[in-house]
């Protein structure tokens, strides 16, 4: 007995030694000898020929417990290919090239989903034996200039997808490569393959990119197929409300984002009063979103820029995707039309206003007719057409529409009893509503040589809002109204890839926009009946852009790239002519562990968001983007960012972030506690709704943690951010930066999910800091010097001197996969704040009290949502 407890001693003991640290640390050493000492070192054995290896010297550092990766390490850069037989054994495989040739080609060529044939945009290729990789572009391809003749190891990955390590012919003709996906659906069931994607090749700081199929994993607030919903749970992202709002990124307002779908810009992304976003998740194949330091090829925003490329269209088998769930049904077709020709179209809208009716005739006991009207849905279209009339050119056309309807026949006072809501009155108020964007782009794209990729595209972007009112407050008054406004975008774009060498990667481009704004009131007040009031106003502006913009993607070692840029624009509204330097850096410690990046960068943007909020005729669609003039100088603003990467172990990543940025000339309202004093407001111009407004500067920073978690039937994600914003406008004479509207100083958020077979459950948890909010420290009385009415106003020396009270939430979300008549279906259930917490979302303050408290508005109670999901292929 005490001898086999000893061997069992003996084995716990050394069990732990086996499944420690392996650490290789060599520069030039003999390759012969690196490997004896690996040997030593980790008991693996590495079969090889002496006399194939003895040329070779080695340089690495590594830590960590992989053998394998040990092994990689040892022989990068090095003309050799590690095959693995057993658990402890490896082989090392001479790669048959003339290292000594002086002959060189460019290695070029695109790559592809296996399954759709669709590009993969800012896929990895690397050459291992070069110490050199290329990113492909919008178009897929990548070019590697200055690769020696001969068969070389090239090793092609991307997010989501399988990864291809590759014996290749390099004699200069284009190849192609074809990638797999990860997620396998194999009769209802997910089968996820084990990731084995290289972090070390993108150099933005900041940069978020994800496939569409795993942002689809994460839970929405409201719906399953909405990318910012998807987005949130990222660090440094969170919403500007708990189900509506826009998106708030490290703490800039919503309207410092710039939202791309194919290259083109579109102004409000948002459906239901934000409540649901105009990006389908389904609907794209490819979302970028850079936060803070973004290449110089973007511009004309402050914050972030999220960049979305819709999808070709299947190029294999045609495929139906619909789907229904609680605020809208959606469909989505993918077909090819020939071998060089496919199609995409997708479809969405709401239903609510099928269920509770459009029109309600009412009447009364006195015989009065009306006909009431609650008449509210959203839609959107997107198509895109994709053709190759050869191997070198691509052709493609998008287009978007989508539109929010509102109509709405409502007696003026409004209450819950819903006998006295349902009857004819003489005080009413209608409002006919209707926003949207519309967008049409042409690209084209040409591999003009190996070395240089030719994409020029041609667009229009509108957003237009129009608002009729007809109110009537009282027996003898009446105000009817027609409100519009309208953003038009006509641009021009064309962007050049040069591949200079096997360390240079140069893209420069230019871009002209023409834009033109409207806004237009025409009203009537009548006060009696033989006294009335009309208003028209009417505001045209026309305003080009022109901007260039140049970046090297530099590689001067294998560990370290630099990615420096410059923008340069001009802007005629104000003759404004400003220069933005970019700077990137990434410096990889461990291609498979730990990446460190950093970045600096200036951003500027022309274009401001306004709202009159005196307005009572227009104010749900009164929001509206004005240029910037000789007046208004455009805002400016500059971020450094650091952060790291790093991969502890296989399907875990760690990701930390710090940030510093500073703005000035932002727009920051006067008073933002403004009453609505009466039916007038201050008109449209623009000079007259500025006047509320001060220029002013603002901070902010913070520090985000990110962690997501893949293992087997597991999925975590997790986030952190630490952070202030504070603004201080010029007009005030200290230096006092207060703090922002949306200020959090801790945010976090945590999503645990689990799959069961075909089932999938998970639980969700949001909680931040309450948002400011400005308490009032008393009140005063004044008198009208006419009437002598006592009017109460609240006094407020300090702006957002106080918090709501900190948010919290928990979800759960619950799925079903599978299949039946000839389709595969997808069902989900998400129960929404299951612990029925009703958070305080914002405070107002009634200034006729006597004592005045602060009066809660509450957010959304529990609810059910469902989605449901068919695909045919």
């Amino acid at each position: 007995m005490l001898r086999i407890l000893s061997i069992l001693l003996l084995v716990g003991l050394t069990g732990p030694v086996l499944a420690q640290d392996i650490r290789v640390d060599v520069n030039r050493t003999p390759l012969l000898e690196a490997l004896a000492s690996f040997t030593v070192e980790t008991g693996v054995d590495v079969v090889f020929s002496r006399t194939v290896v003895q040329p070779y010297r080695a340089t690495c550092r590594y830590t960590g417990t992989s053998a394998q990766d040990a092994l990689v390490c040892l022989v990068t850069g090095l003309p050799f290919r590690v095959q693995q037989i057993s658990s402890a054994q490896f082989v090392l495989i001479l790669l048959v090239v003339d290292p000594f040739s002086d002959r060189t080609h460019i290695l070029s060529g695109f790559v592809t989903d296996a399954w759709s044939g669709e590009t993969l945009i800012g896929a990895h290729v690397q050459v291992p034996a070069l110490g050199a990789g290329a990113i492909t572009n919008e178009a897929g391809y990548f070019a590697l200039p200055g690769v020696p003749t001969g068969r070389r190891r090239v090793v092609t990955s991307y997010v989501g997808y399988l990864s291809s390590d590759t014996l290749l012919v390099v004699d200069g003709n284009p190849i192609g490569v074809a990638l797999t996906p990860s997620a396998l659906e194999v009769d209802g069931v997910v089968i996820e393959a084990a990731p084995n994607v290289r972090a070390d090749l993108d150099s933005t700081p900041g940069l978020v990119s994800l496939p569409t199929a795993q942002l689809r994993a994460l839970p929405g607030t409201l719906g399953s197929d909405d990318v910012l919903e998807s987005l949130r749970w990222l660090p440094g992202i969170e919403r500007a409300g708990e189900a509506s709002g826009g998106l708030m990124i490290r703490g800039a307002g919503p309207d410092q984002n710039l939202y791309l779908i194919d290259g083109v810009p579109i102004y409000h992304p948002w459906h239901a009063f934000s409540l649901v976003s105009t990006f389908q998740t389904g609907t794209f194949r490819d979302i970028l979103l850079y936060r803070g330091a973004f290449p110089a090829e973007y511009g004309g925003r402050l914050s972030s820029v999220l960049d979305a490329e819709m999808r070709d269209g299947g190029r294999s088998d045609p495929q139906v995707t619909a789907g229904v769930n609680t605020l809208h049904a959606r469909f989505l077709i993918e077909s090819p039309i020939s071998p060089r020709a496919s199609f995409m179209l997708s479809g969405r809208r709401s239903y609510i206003d099928k269920i509770i009716g459009r029109e309600h005739p009412v009447s009364d006991d006195a015989g009065r007719r009306d006909t009431l009207r609650t008449g509210y849905y959203f839609y959107d279209w997107s198509a895109k057409l994709s053709y190759r009339p050869d191997a070198k050119s691509s052709l493609s056309i998008s287009y978007y529409t989508g539109r929010d309807v509102l109509d709405l026949r409502l007696p003026f006072d409004v209450s819950l009893d819903i006998n006295s809501f349902l009857r004819p009155a003489d005080l009413f108020f209608e409002v006919d509503q209707g926003w949207g964007n519309r967008l049409f782009s042409v690209r084209f794209q040409r591999l003009l040589s190996e070395r240089l990729f030719l994409t020029t595209t041609l667009y229009e972007s509108r957003y237009d809002a129009r608002e009729s009112t007809d109110i009537r407050p009282s027996q003898s008054a009446f105000v009817s109204s027609d409100y519009s406004v309208l953003v038009d975008d006509l641009g021009a774009r064309l962007d050049l890839d040069w591949y200079a060498s096997l360390t240079h990667q140069v893209r420069a481009g230019v871009q002209m926009v023409q834009r033109r704004f409207e806004s237009e009131l025409d009203a009537v007040i009548t006060y009696t009946g033989s006294f009335s009031e009309p208003l028209s106003d009417r505001e045209d502006a026309v305003s080009p852009e022109l901007t260039a913009y140049i970046q090297d993607l530099w590689q001067p070692t294998p560990n370290l790239r630099i990615l420096p840029g410059l923008r340069v624009s001009y802007f005629g509204g104000g003759q404004y002519i400003r220069a933005s330097p970019r700077l990137n850096l990434q410096f990889v410690v461990h291609p498979q562990r730990l990446i460190l990046r950093a970045g600096a960068s200036t951003q500027v943007q022309y274009l401001q968001r306004i709202q009159d909020r005196l307005a009572y005729l227009y104010n749900l669609v009164s929001s509206r983007w004005v240029p910037a003039s000789a007046g208004v100088p455009p805002s400016r603003s500059g971020q450094v960012t650091g952060g790291l990467e790093y991969r502890p172990t296989g399907g875990l990543t760690l990701t930390a972030d710090v940030y510093l940025r500073r703005s000035r000339n932002v727009l920051l309202p006067d008073d933002e506690f403004r009453t609505r004093d009466g039916l007038l407001g201050p008109g449209i111009e623009v000079s007259t709704l500025l006047a509320q407004y001060d220029r002013g500067q603002e901070r902010a920073g913070g520090v985000e943690l990110g962690l997501d978690f893949r293992r087997a039937s597991w999925r975590v994600v997790g986030s952190y951010s630490g952070s202030y914003t504070r603004n201080r406008p010029y007009s005030e004479a200290d230096d006092v930066f207060r703090p922002a509207r949306f200020d959090a100083p801790r945010n976090g958020s945590l999503v645990v999910q689990r799959a069961f077979g075909p089932w999938t459950a998970g639980v969700s948890t949001i909680w931040r800091s309450g948002y400011p909010v400005t308490v009032p420290e008393g009140r005063y009385a004044v008198s009208d010097r006419v009437s002598g009415q006592i009017v109460y106003v609240l006094y407020r020396p300090d702006v957002n001197n106080g918090r709501l009270p900190a948010y919290f939430r928990s979800d759960v979300h619950v799925g079903y996969r599978f299949s039946a008549w000839n389709a595969d279906w997808k069902a989900e259930l998400n129960l929404f704040n299951v612990f029925f917490r009703r958070n305080v979302i914002g405070q107002s303050f009634d200034p006729n009290a006597e004592q005045v408290t602060a009066r809660d508005r509450l957010g959304l109670p529990f609810l059910p949502l469902f989605d449901i999901e068919m695909r045919i292929r």
